[in-house]
């Protein structure tokens, strides 16, 4: 009887960049940090679990650039609640 091994059938998949990780960058680009901070660690997650999937680099850098417009959106609240007063 012959065997058969599925897992290695002699075709290279091509390296692709995960779709995830470009919307979050964008969305953290745009300023929009919510998105970018979900797409971000769903992009980073993904892309960590696949062998031909690339963009964990750019999926840190919208958890990054999420997390300072996050962190600026918040400190610019407080600053106009207190103000007014």
């Amino acid at each position: 009887m012959v065997t058969f091994d599925e897992t290695n059938l002699g075709i290279e998949a091509p390296e692709r960049t995960n779709v995830c990780a470009i919307v979050a960058l964008s969305c953290a680009l745009t300023g929009l940090f919510v998105p970018a901070l979900v797409f971000g660690a769903i992009g980073y997650v993904e892309t960590g679990g696949r062998d031909h999937e690339t963009g964990s680099g750019l999926a840190v850098a919208a958890l990054i650039l999420g997390a300072i417009e996050l962190i600026v959106a918040v400190l610019t609240a407080v600053i106009v609640l207190v103000t007014m007063r």
